[in-house]
């Protein structure tokens, strides 16, 4: 991934460098960051940290299981919070950004993640009870967009599924869906690709708290190819970033457009649904954001091997195993 390559990531965040025993006089305050002695509070300190980094998703009708919009929403998961958060970059850590603090890039658009900051005012105002402070002292709320507004602005292209039923009792189901024509009729170069579920169920909530809150397409993987004449193989085949429960749109490098060929269809052996907890009907859209006619890009992909999981052995009830595995890059990348 370049620098400053945007991501598929919620709010925008630049995170701060703390210098020890450099003095810096003047400096704005970090959300979070404490003068010795001053207790923590929600309305001054932990609601700017949840309106950047977790309420694109924590609020009404987002895709977590539970708002974090107000005190009172907030108050009663104070601990859980201390402890999702506190757990940094390991499975299972809010919010989700899984890239260690001290290698390699570290500056990109849209990081969500916490500061050492952060994550102890966090645990301090948690620790010290979960005080709410002066109400005067929040922030303005954040206003959401409509989620049937395409945040790539409208799509020069919108590819729909056939409609999906899932009962609100029913199991985990994985497996196959039927190809769909693109529709294309000539070769465009894909600046942005966008997929939003569109159901029948109310912006409101579901019928019991779910990741992915009213959704039941949990994730989609998918590519697009040109199917083969007479039973051949498919031709002019690429992948596209995996759709998932809440995902942004996927903006890629202004110089490296990806090529979506006329008479390309979408396919996708592997779509995981999941109950709602309400029986609800819905498909998925995907927009197609395009380069101007006549843009070529100035790099392409490149797909890499690092290994496969055949060839993965791991001991049993042994700690600290490591996979190492290494490839040389053909030429600058």
């Amino acid at each position: 991934m370049r620098p400053e390559q945007k991501m598929g990531s919620p709010a925008g965040v630049v995170a701060a460098l703390l210098a020890p025993m450099i003095l810096v006089v003047g400096a704005p305050a970090e959300a979070g960051a404490q003068t010795p002695g001053t207790e923590v509070t929600f309305s001054r300190d932990i609601a700017p940290i949840l309106q950047r980094s977790c309420q694109s998703c924590h609020r009404p009708g987002g895709v977590a299981p539970m708002a974090l919009t107000t005190y009172d929403e907030v108050r009663p998961w104070a601990q859980v919070i201390k402890q999702r958060t506190g757990i940094r970059d390991r499975a299972g850590a809010m919010p989700p950004w899984y890239i260690e603090k001290d290698i390699g890039i570290q500056h990109y658009k849209n990081d969500p993640s916490l500061s050492d900051q952060e994550i102890a005012a966090i645990a301090a105002w948690a620790d010290g009870g979960a005080p709410e402070g002066n109400p005067a002292d929040l922030p303005p709320p954040l206003e959401f967009t409509d989620d049937r507004v395409w945040t790539i602005g409208e799509p020069d292209l919108i590819v729909r599924t056939e409609d999906i039923f899932v009962e609100g009792g029913a199991p985990d189901w994985w497996g196959e869906i039927e190809s769909i024509p693109i529709g294309l009729t000539e070769d465009r170069y894909v600046a942005a690709v966008e997929i939003k579920e569109v159901n029948d169920v109310d912006s409101g909530g579901s019928g019991r708290e779910t990741v992915g809150g009213r959704y039941i397409v949990h994730h989609m993987i998918w590519r697009t190819e040109v199917p083969g004449e007479d039973g051949a193989e498919p031709t002019d085949v690429v992948g596209w970033p995996v759709h998932e429960v809440g995902r942004n749109p996927d903006v890629f490098d202004p110089e490296g457009g990806r090529l979506l060929k006329a008479g390309s269809y979408l396919v996708s052996e592997s779509v995981h649904l999941h109950s709602n907890g309400r029986d609800t009907k819905g498909h998925l859209e995907i927009g197609f954001k395009f380069h101007p006619e006549g843009y070529e890009p100035k790099y392409r992909p490149l797909g890499l091997g690092l290994g496969n999981g055949m060839d993965i052995d791991i001991r049993g009830m042994e700690a600290g195993q490591e996979l190492h595995a290494y490839t040389v890059v053909p030429e600058h990348t």
